[in-house]
């Protein structure tokens, strides 16, 4: 066996150097129809891994046999091939391609182009990123991909956002998609620089997420980074500079109509004479800074990119800020014909000041308390503290809640990959990588004994806690790709191993001081370190074959094994089937002037869920009591397994009048069962909640995307791009044991949301309130069972008032180029949800002595009068319950983005040698078209795609933004 190893090794060795003893080295020059040279087109040899690109002048150089063909590729040109037949120098010329099917798609551990796709994926390009004060490049998806709802949970610097696609699939488990970047899978991604950003490909319907399994459950968005091209060094700076403010504010009361409200309710005292506009106080301009600074090129068989970046945004509520450093490197080196490396990393630094939002204001809600701070104190008392909210227990002002304590939270996260592939032939290579995803996160909050009533309270405060996740993931593929006539087939094997270790320390000290102000040892409150780890073993398969260019299929399987399920039930099997017919290419269609291609696809799918359980959900696990005592906390459950959606897809590709117009239309039915939800168990057990696999859910929708090019001329060319989806999201079952969950709680008041059987997650349950007793004054609730008893001496009396569930959600982009002028204008728009604005139950609510909305000079005061507000109730909720009097129209329509742009030409970059200046001015959040009477039509307490979305409780609101700034290329 030895010999037969040592031998193929020789023989490879010597076929090796007697292929490279017959290259030729050719060179030539690619320019466009008008002449000018092209930089960056893709020369490769046919059927290998080995090419070049152009230069900045056009010209490149490869070495290739002399029998060899050359294939010359360039986004919005169309690819030719060359024969070589022994010539040393080949110069072509490159026309534009208005075909977008030729666009190369990136899949699951392979790519495509677009008119072989056979499932359903959407791709977001570098330039829908270029130019947005975002932090997060995930904000660029909103509106852009069809199928795909993007929320931001706050305006704060650096806040999360959530991304559902195709509905949520989970109540209790993740509803979050996968992220791969550049190979590396990773549960977020908004630590990437967007500027940095070559493509995001979102993986929709099963049958493409399947080769992922269990971890792309809900979706898999594929993010890859820009890449260096061999030849000359090329030298890239973006640079902007920008301002923000809200787009708007909130009427509330002024001093004179808040003492009368004060009087009414029985108040004798009213803090001060001032008149102080909390909003101007507390709500002033942001500014965002960013720059970055790229270097791409490549040295024989070899590219690169790196670039190292640097971002602030400072909150348009002062101290909130985020600062963020960026450092990215892509690279691949071929050593020998047969073996090529590859390696990239992306680290990332941060840190942010935080400010407190996303609750009442008495439990230390900034911008809640901005709106509902007496107008009648200042900001200190005469002694320096910061001034109370007047009959209220020490509720501080919003200044305080801002600037009374240190906030802060530092991150730094790694990400990083090597890989090394063997090309065994032109058709078959083997791929192994390992890759590492590195989290640490260090959080910090402190008081003093002074400034603030807390601190007061407890004499200082110091909390912090630190979390380090580390996760390893080695891959190992092999492909096989073959043609032979008409029929092109590709086979992909693999087997995978994943590992994850959490763990977290936290830290509380308080009486920093005794009573009389003097430093005493602080209390040091007992915490436990925590640990989870978690692995994952997996193998996968897909087979892909095409005949004539006609007929398309597709197939995936994988399998996951989880450990956190028992070992009977640890693997769980994700197969998928995908198929498409390309009518366009049969021998009726040939003489067609009106489509130019016309694809139907089919797909269906499984993947499953293992998220949001907990690590050790299946075990029995216990827990240490303050007297060093275990006790039984979890019930061992050996039958907990899989959570599974399967997906059926069916998709239609239109183009036609010379690839001016393309249209895509997909239709799916998503079902999901054994829901993994954590339940709550009979009391008599002893035991809280219990993750169990219990009930079903149900999504079904459509999707419509139209990409036209209106005008087409030398000078002036005007696209349109427009998406437009509708999901319908229903729960059908919860188990025999379970008839409702309940969530998004408020304070003092019932849960805002109910989870049953037929309806939709986000359904909004309280009572029906029906208007103010013009007697009494009054709030008047429906009496739904009819027992004479509304109100909360009834609580039977509530049922389901609204949904926070879109119709649909769509995007409109039209880019306009004159010259070299361009123009590219946004909208983004979410129809026919419904959000319960739990800040009005403290701003109309009238039931302690916090300042109100302007709404209620409408409120009754005298007998007989007509009016929605009702009357002011002091220390009573009885006015202000959980009601459809909250609930309002959240449907918006937003101008996302505008962005003028001006680029250089050709001759005065020859002059400035320079290869690319362009300067821009952006507008972010321009315009909000809403009916809702919040600050933000958008933002979410809770998570955005959970069972708690669609309530807004004193949550930081988005920003409008405008940007100066400049890209250049040398």
């Amino acid at each position: 066996m030895t010999k037969k190893f040592t031998l193929f090794i020789v023989l490879l060795f010597c076929s090796v150097g007697f292929a490279l003893a017959q290259e030729i080295t050719i060179t030539g020059q690619v320019k466009d129809q008008q002449g000018l040279p092209i930089p960056g087109v893709s020369v490769k040899v046919k059927g290998t891994q080995f090419g070049a690109s152009t230069e900045t002048n056009g010209t490149y150089k490869l070495k290739a046999l002399p029998n060899a063909v050359l294939t010359f590729s360039f986004v919005g040109f169309k690819t030719i091939e060359e024969n070589v037949n022994n010539r040393t120098t080949i110069n072509t010329t490159l026309s534009e391609d208005n075909n977008q099917l030729n666009e190369v798609v990136v899949i699951g551990y392979g790519t495509t182009t677009k008119k072989d796709l056979t499932t359903s994926v959407v791709s977001v390009s570098a330039k829908d990123l270029e130019n947005q004060p975002i932090t997060n490049p995930l904000q660029a998806i909103q509106g852009r991909a069809a199928g795909v709802q993007v929320s931001s949970q706050s305006g704060k610097p650096g806040a999360g956002i959530s991304i559902s696609i195709r509905g949520n699939t989970s109540i209790t488990a993740s509803n979050s998609p996968l992220y791969v970047i550049d190979g590396v899978t990773s549960r977020d991604a908004s630590f990437i620089n967007a500027n940095d950003i070559e493509s995001m490909t979102i993986l929709k319907d099963a049958s493409a997420a399947a080769i992922y399994g269990s971890s792309g459950a809900n979706g898999v968005v594929l993010i890859t980074t820009k890449t260096g091209s061999a030849g000359k060094l090329q030298v890239a700076f973006n640079a902007f500079t920008g301002f923000s403010n809200f787009w708007q504010k909130q009427d509330v009361l002024n001093s004179d109509q808040y003492r009368a409200l004060m009087t009414e309710m029985g108040y004798t005292s009213f803090g001060g004479n001032s008149n102080t506009d909390w909003q101007k106080e507390t709500f002033g301009t942001g500014t965002q800074n960013q720059y970055q600074v790229s270097l791409s090129g490549g040295v024989k068989g070899g590219q690169y990119y790196f670039s190292s970046g640097y971002q602030q945004d400072k909150g348009v509520v002062s101290p909130a800020k985020l600062d963020r450093y960026t450092v990215n490197f892509n690279g691949s080196q071929n050593i020998t014909s047969w073996l090529k490396l590859t390696g990239n990393a992306v680290l990332t630094s941060s840190n942010s000041i935080d400010v407190g939002d996303n609750s009442s204001v008495s439990r230390g809600g900034v911008i809640l308390g901005a709106l509902t701070t007496p107008p009648t104190i200042g900001i200190f008392e005469p002694n320096g503290q910061y001034t109370t909210i007047p009959n209220a227990g020490g509720w501080d002002n919003p200044l305080a809640l801002a600037f009374g304590s240190d906030n802060r939270n530092r991150n730094f996260r790694f990400i990083g990959a090597f890989g090394a592939q063997v090309n065994f032939t032109k058709d078959l290579y083997f791929k192994s990588t390992i890759s590492t995803n590195s989290n640490k996160n260090f959080y910090r909050y402190a008081t003093d004994n002074f400034l603030t009533t807390y601190g007061r309270q407890e004499r200082g405060v110091y909390r912090d806690n630190r979390t380090n996740e580390n996760v390893w993931l080695n891959e190992n593929i092999l492909n096989y790709t073959k043609n032979f006539g008409k029929n092109l087939f590709t086979a992909t094997g693999g087997y995978t191993l994943q590992s994850s270790d959490w763990k977290y320390n936290n830290n509380e000290r308080t009486r920093f001081f005794d009573t009389s102000g003097n430093p005493i040892a602080p209390s040091v409150a007992l915490t436990i370190p925590q640990r989870a780890q978690w692995s994952k073993q997996s193998y996968l398969a897909r087979i892909s074959y095409s005949y004539d260019n006609k007929y398309l299929f597709s197939s995936n399987f994988r399998a996951d094994g989880s450990s956190r399920f028992a070992k009977e039930n640890r693997f769980g099997y994700f197969p998928s089937v995908s198929a498409g017919w390309r009518i366009s290419a049969e021998e009726f269609m040939k003489d067609s002037k009106t489509i130019n291609d016309l694809k139907i696809r089919g797909s269906w799918g499984k993947v499953g869920n293992d998220e949001g359980i907990g690590d050790y959900a299946y075990m029995k696990l216990y827990g240490i009591n303050a007297q060093g005592e275990y006790n039984l906390q979890n019930p061992a459950n050996d039958a907990l397994s899989w959570e599974k959606t399967t997906q059926t897809n069916i998709g239609l590709d239109l183009t036609m009048f010379n690839n001016r117009v393309t249209f895509t239309a997909d239709a799916y039915l998503k079902k999901t069962n054994d829901l993994l939800i954590n339940v709550q168990l009979p009391p008599s057990s002893g035991f809280g909640s219990q993750a169990y696999n219990v009930g079903s859910m149900e999504n079904k929708g459509l999707e419509f995307v139209l990409s036209t090019k209106n005008f087409d001329r030398e000078k002036f060319q005007w696209t349109t791009d427009l998406n437009f989806s509708i999901n319908r999201n229903k729960v059908t079952d919860l188990g025999a044991t379970t008839q409702s969950l309940n969530f998004a709680s408020l304070y003092e008041r019932d849960d805002a949301v109910r989870v049953v059987a037929g309806r939709p997650l986000g359904s909004f349950y309280g009572y029906v309130f029906t208007g103010v007793n013009p007697t009494n004054g009054a709030a008047q609730y429906a009496d739904l069972n009819g027992n004479g008893v509304t109100g909360s001496a009834d609580p039977d009396d509530r049922t389901f008032i609204g949904s926070a569930q879109p119709k649909f959600i769509y995007g409109i982009t039209n880019n306009f180029t004159y010259g070299n002028w361009g123009l590219n204008v946004f909208f983004q728009g979410v129809q026919g949800n419904q959000l319960f604005n739990a800040s009005r139950i403290d701003l109309e609510g009238m039931f302690d002595s916090k300042n109100q909305s302007a709404a209620v000079l409408d409120r009754w005061t005298t007998p007989g009068q007509i009016t929605n507000i009702p009357k002011a109730l002091r220390a009573s909720s009885e006015n202000s319950l959980t009601s459809s009097r909250f609930v309002e129209n959240a449907s918006y329509l937003r101008l996302k983005t505008a962005t003028l742009s001006y680029s250089f030409g050709a001759s005065a970059l020859e002059k400035l040698k320079m290869s690319k200046v362009t300067l821009f001015a952006t507008g972010y959040n321009l315009l909000t078209f809403t009916k809702y009477s919040g600050l933000d039509p958008e933002v979410n307490v809770n998570s955005a795609n959970g069972p708690s979305m669609g309530v807004d409780y004193g949550t930081y609101p988005q920003s409008r933004s405008f940007l100066f700034g400049v890209n250049v290329g040398f």
